[in-house]
C-alpha cells in the first residue's frame, strides 16, 4: 500500500501521534463517563411530587418526649400526653423536568408547542433503589392534651401551657392540662 496514493492517511500523519492519542483517550473517557452516569441516574416516571408517610414514629416520639419532660418537673407524676396533628408527614422528592418547545409558522400566525416531562430521581441506597428526598415536612401540631398527678396548682399549669405553646407554636387555648387522682 502506497501512502502517496491515499491523501487522507497522509493528512492524518501530519496531525501527530500525540494528538491522535489524546483524541482517542478523550473518546474513551466520554464513553466511560456515560456508562457511570447511566448507573447512577435511573429515572422512574412519577407524577406525584409529595408522598405521605404512614408511620406514626414522629407523633409518638413527640408524645414520649413531652411525657419525659413533664415527669422531670418537681411533683408531677403519672403523665399521659396526647398530641393531635393537622396532617401526616410529607416527603418532597427530587424531580427532573425536561422541557421541550417548538415553533411552527403558518400563513397567518405562529404556533408554539411546549411540553414537559417529569421524572423522579432514583438512587441506589442501603435498602436498594430509593427516591431522592429533597425535604421532609413534619406534621404541624394542632392541639395538646395532658393528664398528670401533681398539677393542681394553677401557676404550674400556666407554666406548662406556656412551655408547650412555645415549643410547638400552638395557641394557648388549644392546650389542655388536667389533674388526675
Amino acid at each position: 500500500m502506497d501512502i502517496k496514493k491515499m491523501p487522507e492517511i497522509k493528512n492524518i500523519s501530519k496531525i501527530g501521534k500525540e494528538k491522535i492519542l489524546l483524541l482517542a483517550l478523550a473518546g474513551i473517557m466520554l464513553v466511560g463517563a456515560s456508562y457511570f452516569e447511566n448507573i447512577k441516574d435511573k429515572k422512574v416516571p412519577d407524577s406525584n411530587v409529595k408522598t405521605k408517610t404512614t408511620s406514626n414514629n414522629y407523633e409518638t416520639d413527640m408524645e414520649n418526649k413531652v411525657e419525659k419532660l413533664l415527669e422531670n418537673i418537681n411533683g408531677i407524676s403519672k403523665v399521659s400526653v396526647v398530641i393531635s396533628f393537622k396532617s401526616g408527614s410529607e416527603k418532597i422528592l427530587q424531580e427532573d423536568v425536561e422541557d421541550s418547545s417548538g415553533k411552527e409558522k403558518n400563513e397567518n400566525r405562529d404556533n408554539i408547542n411546549a411540553s414537559s416531562k417529569k421524572s423522579t430521581v432514583i438512587f441506589s441506597g442501603n435498602n436498594g433503589e430509593e427516591p431522592y428526598i429533597v425535604k421532609e415536612l413534619y406534621p404541624k401540631v394542632e392541639g395538646i392534651a395532658i393528664t398528670a398527678k401533681g398539677i393542681s396548682d394553677e401557676k404550674k399549669k400556666g407554666q406548662i401551657i406556656n412551655m408547650l405553646s412555645a415549643l410547638f407554636d400552638v395557641p394557648i387555648h388549644k392546650i389542655s392540662v388536667l389533674e388526675v387522682d
